[in-house]
């Protein structure tokens, strides 16, 4: 088995930003504008930087020599569209594991296709809901993390729990294995910031990937004891879990409901088209992409109710009256949050204004050339969208698209807002984590809001985030007091 090791990567940031400044790189590449990119995504807010292009240059702007951003509704269709060609650019190549990639880093849309169908079924609504008592463990656990600071004014870092939360029902879903986060309230090892360090080299160097050889991928770097990559330790547990799985015979024990043991299960009929690499790849992927996500969306969510009084007040009530109607279990269940109809708006509209992806969305147009919104480009051009671009489209979401207003989800055409939401990407390579997030949140959000009364320690300050890729943000603090049942 391949595996490579994820090591913190902000050295390797710093060093190749000091090699793609040098005068005869912007000389290679022809233009300032690779600069402006490259300096945009080090920044940390890319999505304010495509927001800000395309208000001042209009819906089509030039991001780079070989590279246009939409911000049309339209556009994003026609890029979206299945079987029409439009395949993921070089910048997802520069995401480890290098020689293992999963769903989502995989390049070739041949060896996509194949993971994704043996993937597909671990990842439905269905497995997860079998999954529901080791998810509901976790919901319980931070509960318990929570209640110790209610009352007494003392001031709990939820958006930290939150995200401790993502990582341990990963650990649970991905190995029935809890990483440990919750019960020590620390970022255990480092690997929330580990991820973070990958995801500024991987959003940075991704933006000129041809120079991830020169760095992170240096064919000498495993000669080198000073520059050796050393394996993260989600890495380390997933290549753990894997070995621990291994039996005399070379076969492996696929026993269990677990993410890793229904891959392996698909892996035993299909070695030649599902390697025991993909079965690596697909759960350590889980892992990498899923808890960053599915945690800055759970904050992005709390700072917006929370910042808006008459929208809390009203989601409170909607949640005692269907637990007054008998309607809500003692434990959330998924059919019985998403009957809540105000809460599901209020969920919506913080993915609408706060995506959890900041960075572009990357394809490339095929060779014989595409129309995008009627107009041709031809083939080899890179095109992009932007979740934070879209998802402020005023002919689609109305004119106060800046604003946190739940309301829209009623009075507007649901369907068509429903239908440019790109949370979870679009088109064949939609998120297939997308059934785990919106499963966990739905129980876990209500979960909160049910126990506890909630109030901002610094109301209307906003949160300090930076996207190289997701959103990673800081400074939900908050009081919390038990409520009454």
């Amino acid at each position: 088995m391949v595996v490579i090791g994820q090591e913190s990567d902000k050295s390797l940031v710093a060093v190749a930003l000091v090699f793609i400044k040098a005068n005869f790189v912007f000389a290679l590449f022809g233009a300032v504008i690779v600069r402006a990119l490259l300096k945009n995504t080090y920044n940390g807010h890319t999505e304010l930087d495509h927001i800000a292009l395309h208000q001042k240059y209009g819906p089509v702007v030039r991001t780079a020599p070989n590279e246009v951003s939409f911000a049309s509704p339209n556009a994003a269709k026609d890029i979206f569209a299945v079987g029409k060609g439009f395949h993921k650019t070089w910048f997802y190549s520069v995401f480890p594991p290098k020689h293992a990639p999963d769903i989502f880093t995989e390049v070739r849309e041949w060896k996509h296709a194949q993971m994704k169908r043996f993937a597909v079924t671990p990842y439905s609504l269905a497995q997860m809901s079998k999954r529901n008592p080791q998810i509901e463990a976790t919901i319980m656990t931070l509960m318990g993390n929570l209640t110790k600071y209610a009352g007494g004014k003392q001031n709990c870092n939820l958006g930290n729990l939150l995200h401790y939360f993502a990582f341990d029902v990963l650990g649970e879903v991905a190995f029935s294995r809890r990483f440990g986060f919750l019960e020590q309230e620390v970022d255990v090892e480092g690997s929330i910031k580990n991820i973070d360090d990958v995801q500024w080299y991987d959003g940075i160097v991704g933006q000129i990937p041809e120079f991830d050889i020169l760095f992170r991928n240096n064919p000498i770097r495993p000669y080198l004891p000073f520059w050796k990559p050393e394996p993260t330790t989600m890495t380390r547990i997933a290549v753990e879990e894997l070995e621990k799985r291994k039996q005399a015979d070379g076969t492996y024990d696929s026993t269990g409901i677990d993410l890793l043991a229904e891959l392996l299960r698909n892996h035993e009929g299909n070695k030649d088209k599902f390697s025991i690499n993909d079965v690596f790849s697909i759960a350590h992927g889980a892992i990498f992409a899923g808890s960053d996500s599915t945690a800055s969306t759970m904050q992005s969510f709390f700072y917006c109710v929370l910042n808006n009084p008459a929208v809390y007040k009203k989601l409170q009530k909607e949640i005692d009256d269907a637990q007054a109607a008998g309607e809500l279990s003692e434990i959330i269940q998924y059919p019985e949050a998403m009957k809540l109809e105000w809460f599901q708006a209020c969920l919506k509209e913080a993915m609408r204004i706060r995506p959890a992806v900041g960075l572009g969305i990357y394809r490339v147009i095929p060779p014989e050339g595409a129309k995008i919104d009627g107009q041709f480009y031809p083939g080899g051009t890179e095109v992009a969208v932007n979740g934070w671009v879209l998802h402020r489209a005023k002919d689609v979401f109305g004119e106060d698209v800046e604003t946190y207003r739940p309301e829209r989800w009623f009075e507007g055409d649901a369907k068509l807002m429903n239908s440019h939401m790109y949370q979870f990407g679009g088109g064949s390579h939609l998120c297939i984590g997308r059934n785990l997030a919106l499963f966990e949140m739905n129980k876990t959000l209500i979960q909160i809001l049910r126990e506890f009364d909630i109030k901002l320690v610094h109301p209307g300050r906003p949160l300090e985030y930076h996207s190289t890729f997701f959103v990673v943000q800081e400074g939900l603090e908050v009081y919390l007091e038990k409520r009454a049942r």
